[in-house]
């Protein structure tokens, strides 16, 4: 299809050369854009890491990293004005080139912010999307929700990824009319295909970064709790991350090494097959937008248990898994015990998640960025 229209994407949350698995729904939605628009992507990357990983950057017509200087752990304020300033140096003739018509951030703080001086620099419109954390945890603090709201002002339309967070945004003063609900969708001919089981003993699977607020110490901990019940069960971590240590110094400290594995960071191609195999997954995360895993799990007709937080209420049926309360192994070890003395519906939980797909997230998205601007 020809396209005539210009579509630039500011966003951290997209595959790096250094981490191919980074993101992969934002990869497959901007990939979904192409058909109406000319897309290009602009990656803003933090100096520290450009610089560690600087040899494996190949920059392209459509895609470019751009290093983004700030000053560590202060003035986390100025932030968007740091990228703003990063990214117009660094790549502003880059930018200039790919003539926008329109300029969209994936992340609230600071790339929504700084996009939208960019946009008003290069007389675009703008658009941004939300997906969790970033109006969850920025948006509780005044100096950052203000830069936010104020550049809601500015945007013809925001893309958040469920209703709680949409709530979250017009408590924070944001124009509920801008608002869009657009779930991400799911690559079903690939989650619910037919595959071979990666794991001889049955098993829990984790998916994601390794970081505290993924509760991935309280997984382990409530693990530890029914191991005794399910001497047979074990668990795994698909991804990488801060904690790994910390979670392989807890399984050796319980007598669980044998039963815990940490797979690192395993390509987008493998998940099906260890989610579709696994006994339940489990993100007992501290705060979610819509996780995309989960969606994934169901799309696999794989039980869930998650937390009660963000949009997972609006996504996860009764028939499809358990909902427990963050930051408590206790819940996890009830969670578990509960999904394991269950009988669960495959079929029914498949069916549930057809629903959310790329088909209709694509038709929901190209509508909002063909918008007008709202008087």
């Amino acid at each position: 299809m020809s396209c005539n229209k210009n579509l630039v994407i500011i966003t951290n949350l997209y595959p790096l050369p250094w981490q191919p698995n980074r993101a992969t729904f934002n990869r497959q939605q901007f990939d979904l854009l192409k058909d109406e628009f000319n897309v290009s992507l602009m990656i803003p990357v933090a100096f520290p890491e450009w610089f560690k990983y600087r040899k494996k950057i190949q920059q392209t017509d459509r895609i470019r990293y751009a290093p983004y200087f700030y000053i560590p752990k202060m003035g986390r304020r100025f932030y968007s004005l740091s990228m703003f300033f990063s990214l117009l140096l660094h790549s502003g003739a880059w930018l200039k080139k790919r003539k926008p018509n329109i300029i969209m951030a994936s992340w609230a703080f600071p790339e929504a912010v700084a996009a939208s001086w960019l946009s008003k620099l290069f007389h675009t419109k703008f658009f941004f999307k939300v997906h969790g954390s970033d109006i969850n945890l920025h948006g509780k603090i005044p100096a950052r929700a203000k830069q936010i709201v104020k550049a809601s002002r500015k945007a013809t339309g925001i893309l958040s990824v469920s209703k709680a967070l949409a709530k979250e945004m017009t408590l924070i003063g944001i124009n509920s009319d801008k608002i869009n609900v657009i779930y991400n969708g799911v690559d079903h001919e690939r989650f619910g295909a037919n595959t071979k089981r990666p794991k001889v003993e049955d098993y829990l699977l984790f998916v994601g970064n390794l970081k505290a607020d993924k509760g991935v110490l309280e997984l382990i901990e409530g693990f530890n709790e029914i191991s005794k019940s399910f001497p047979e069960l074990h668990l795994v971590y698909a991804g990488d991350g801060a904690m790994m240590q910390s979670i392989k110094k807890y399984a050796h400290q319980t007598d669980l090494s044998d039963r815990v594995t940490l797979l690192g960071n395993i390509n987008h191609d493998q998940l099906p097959s260890w989610i579709s195999h696994a006994k339940g997954l489990c993100l007992p995360s501290y705060n979610e937008g819509v996780p995309n895993v989960v969606l994934e799990a169901m799309a696999c007709g794989t039980p869930v248990i998650a937390t009660n937080v963000g949009g997972i209420p609006e996504v996860v049926e009764s028939f499809c898994g358990i909902i427990i309360q963050p930051k408590s192994s206790e819940e996890v070890s009830q969670g578990i015990s509960k999904l394991l003395n269950q009988t669960w519906q495959s079929d029914k939980i498949k069916a549930h998640a057809s629903d959310f797909n790329w088909t209709k997230n694509q038709t929901q998205f190209v509508q909002m960025l063909n918008q007008e601007n709202q008087k």
